[in-house]
């Protein structure tokens, strides 16, 4: 128990550093909200002074606001609860930007992340079986292949293909103009007829590290004194490949817990490119109109889910493997 508690206390540390630092870097980032909106003002036909004036009433506030202000400003919005509002999206709650958009998210990488690293292990394990034949070193190419290509090179390859090319599958949104969201069975369909691109891409980019890194492991376990003993006792070849797979699979188990804890912050490319409307889309869009509460509400999102998942991963590994002193 005062493990427990001593990782939860450093872990609400680590967030809130972490989170400083995000809020204070930012900013400095080129550019500003003020100045995003003022210029696309400006676009529309508005003359400099009543561009400045409509900034100064549509965001309520001054650009030349101190930035340690704004910045304790926000602790106190944070610790009672509230993550501002939005800037691009004046008088909305950052809150409800991220709860409207975090299931989405979550159930496409979810679903991406279980599929690839079930594949890859499968893959991984078959590879490590028959390695020195041609059959490994198609699936090691083939997931060298993958894991090489970057993300969005992926997406926009799988959207030309089946929606340019083939017309398969439709090329954004997260269903269709003609259903109604809710409990009912046309959106259901709907929402997993558009998720498979989304899916897809999740699954082929991460497919490959996870084939990898099962071969690797599943080498390594199969010389280990424990399964020599295990083959000299004459046990049963599905008793081998049980004691094979599972302590395979444990190494890769931090691996995935991280990737679980990562996949809000990895879906921006995704998601941007699909134009479907979850975190990625969301991070993606305040990045490009630098929507200073909406970043750092994203940002704190992927932080808190990075360290909680560390902290699940370490709680849990010594209840998987009993070698593990707690």
């Amino acid at each position: 128990m005062n493990k427990l508690i001593r990782r939860v206390v450093t872990s609400l540390i680590l967030i809130f550093v972490v989170a400083t630092l995000t809020f204070f870097l930012i900013r400095l980032m080129p550019g500003s909200p003020y100045e995003v909106l003022y210029h696309q003002l400006l676009m529309k036909g508005m003359s400099q002074q009543q561009a400045a004036d409509q900034v100064r009433s549509l965001l309520n506030a001054t650009p030349n606001e101190p930035v340690i202000l704004q910045y304790f400003q926000w602790v106190v919005q944070l610790f009672h609860g509230s993550l501002g509002n939005s800037i691009a999206q004046t008088g909305v709650p950052v809150t409800q930007l991220i709860f409207n958009a975090l299931p989405w998210t979550l159930v496409t990488v979810t679903m991406g992340l279980f599929i690839s690293f079930f594949i890859g292990i499968f893959l991984g394990v078959i590879s490590a079986s028959k390695r020195n034949s041609w059959v490994s070193g198609l699936i090691d190419n083939a997931s060298s292949i993958a894991h090489a290509i970057p993300a969005y090179v992926t997406a926009v390859a799988l959207l030309y293909l089946f929606n340019v090319v083939w017309h398969v599958f439709p090329s954004s949104g997260a269903y269709g103009i003609t259903v109604y969201p809710g409990v009912n069975l046309p959106f259901i369909l709907s929402f997993m007829y558009h998720m498979v691109l989304p899916v897809g891409t999740y699954v082929l980019t991460g497919l490959g590290s996870w084939e990898l890194a099962m071969k690797a492991t599943t080498i390594t376990v199969t010389n280990d004194d424990f399964m020599m003993a295990a083959r000299l006792r004459g046990l049963r070849h599905s008793t081998l490949m049980s004691y094979l797979g599972w302590n395979s699979i444990l190494p890769l188990f931090t691996g995935f817990m991280l990737s679980l804890g990562a996949m809000f912050g990895g879906s921006v490319f995704i998601e941007s490119t699909y134009s479907f409307p979850g975190i990625g889309n969301l991070f993606g869009a305040a990045i490009t109109s630098r929507d200073y509460p909406v970043m750092e509400g994203c940002f704190l999102l992927t932080t808190t889910t990075i360290i909680v998942a560390n902290v699940v991963a370490d709680l849990m590994y010594s209840k998987l493997d009993p070698r593990i002193v707690d």
